[in-house]
This record gives C-alpha cells, structure tokens and sequence, in this order.
C-alpha cells in the first residue's frame, strides 16, 4: 500500500512539473515584452483565384497584417493605418503562430476548393525569421479563419 501511495505522489508530482513546463513555453513572452520587437509578426495575404486581367488582379490582393507593436493593418482604401488590438486577442494571435510552427500544424492541411480566394499566412518569429504557417484556401479550417477573422475585424471604415 505504501509503495502505491509513493507511486501516486510521484505521478501527480510528474504531471504537475509537466503542466508547469508546458504553461511556461506556451507563454514564453509577455505582451508587453513581445510589443518591443519590431515589424511584422504575422502577415496574411490574399490572392483572388480567378481569371482577370493582370492590373485587377494586382489590386485584388488583399494583405492584413499584426505588427508587434500591436497594430492590426488592413487594407483601407484612403490610408493604411493600424489599430492596436487588444491584449488577449495580440496573445491568441502569437501562440496561435508560435503552435502552428513549432507543431508544423497545417502541412497536410488542404481545401478542395477552385475558386475564390487562397490565403498565405506568415508569421516572423522575434528573430525575423520568416515560418510560412499555411498557404492554400481556407474556408473551412475554424483556427485559421478565426485567426483572419480577429486581425480583419480592426479594419477602418
């Protein structure tokens, strides 16, 4: 019986230690720490998959951006200017991008779509190394179009 107990408490001990491990790398910055690095962290760029003449398709393309400074920047038609994202949405953003690269989240991933929009996402780690995370159509992947969908929300009107 003490030996059971003994083996119990080691495990429970493991478990925790792990826990901690993994709560520590999966938020190995803090938002203000990250917000002092420069340039992009994360830029989405939308390419129209349809026949059209080239100046058109030039202007089609659509490309959304996450600096850590904390702006989201989209495309606007008068100015390009960004709006600082909230600090839990600049969190979700940042682990989403430091997941998918380190798991190689979205290698295998694909749509079997043939028209309307592919989407390049690419994050910039805070070394500027340059992690293409997924680059294809994504209309039915939820983590990749929530990720679009909080950075385009701070669009300007």
């Amino acid at each position: 019986m003490k030996t059971l107990a003994k083996m119990i408490s080691v495990l429970m001990i493991a478990v925790l230690t792990f826990g901690m491990i993994g709560c520590s790398k999966a938020n190995k910055y803090e938002v203000k720490e990250l917000q002092q690095h420069k340039g992009d962290m994360l830029v989405i760029t939308g390419y129209p998959q349809e026949a059209m003449p080239e100046d058109m398709y030039e202007r089609s393309i659509i490309r959304m951006k996450l600096t850590y400074h904390g702006d989201a920047v989209n495309p606007h038609a008068v100015a390009e200017m960004g709006v600082k994202v909230t600090d839990e949405e600049y969190m979700k953003i940042y682990n989403f991008c430091e997941e998918a690269v380190a798991k190689n989240k979205f290698a295998n991933y694909s749509e079997n779509v043939c028209d309307g929009t592919t989407y390049k996402f690419v994050y910039y780690d805070v070394d500027g190394n340059e992690h293409v995370i997924y680059d294809g159509y994504c209309y039915d992947n939820k983590e990749l179009c929530e990720i679009k969908r909080l950075i385009g929300k701070y669009q300007l009107d």
